[in-house]
């Protein structure tokens, strides 16, 4: 048991690490001899833990989306600040980690890391739409979560590669872009009721954003008890 418990321990050491190590360089760019260098281990290690580079590299891509749900999840409070925090994670994470964050948007070659990538986009697709509607049965809402999440991939990353607006900026797009997608979402189907929490959330963020102006009817709330 204790040989169990300190394999963990040093299998969590190394992605921890790895993290660090891929954060700025692709996987490309680093070699399995040097990494282990740099995290004082012996390069047998990364290959008992892992299989090799290739598994160690997954492994931490894996590791940091895993991260990311997690505070995600343990975030607390009104849906609209949760949204905003949770934008606020988001752009932390391609900031400090901007190699490892592109790999998981743009390496759309390779399709270890596309599988990885899908999992953990369609995990969040289904979180928002269960946030709006208490399910993620509407088709329609789906494809416009969809779409959101395509569209903050390419906003960010444009940011990481031109640094030609501020990051409240690219925080204000992605606030408005959302609610500009639930608000299409409701227009083409009429049926998609919002939860209150929802419908809470997209009336006070309207009011900065100029959004549903002269639409009144345009939210219908889910009578499901929250």
């Amino acid at each position: 048991m204790v040989v169990n418990r300190r394999g963990e321990a040093s299998r969590s050491a190394l992605l921890a690490a790895g993290k660090t190590a891929f954060s700025s360089r692709r996987y490309e760019e680093v070699s399995i001899v040097d990494l282990a260098r740099e995290l004082g281990v012996a390069a047998g290690s990364i290959s008992y833990h892992f299989g090799g580079k290739r598994g160690f590299y997954l492994a931490v891509l894996e590791a940091a989306a895993d991260e990311f749900w997690g505070d995600l999840l343990a975030m607390r409070g009104p849906a609209l600040d949760r949204l905003s925090r949770g934008v606020d994670r988001l752009l932390d994470e391609a900031v400090q980690q901007p190699a490892s964050f592109e790999a998981l948007i743009a390496d759309v070659a390779d399709a270890e890391v596309r599988q990885i990538r899908e999992r953990h986009r369609g995990r969040l697709a289904d979180a928002l739409a269960v946030e709006m509607t208490g399910s993620s049965s509407s088709a329609v809402l789906r494809a416009a979560i969809s779409g959101f999440l395509s569209f903050v991939e390419g906003l960010v990353l444009h940011w990481l590669h031109t640094g030609e607006i501020t990051r409240v900026q690219v925080k204000d797009l992605i606030m408005g872009n959302f609610f500009g997608a639930a608000m299409s979402a409701l227009r083409v189907d009429p049926d998609i009721e919002l939860t209150q929490r929802a419908t809470d959330a997209a009336l006070s963020e309207a009011h900065g954003f100029g959004l549903f102006a002269g639409s009144p009817g345009v939210f219908h709330r889910a009578e499901t008890p929250e």
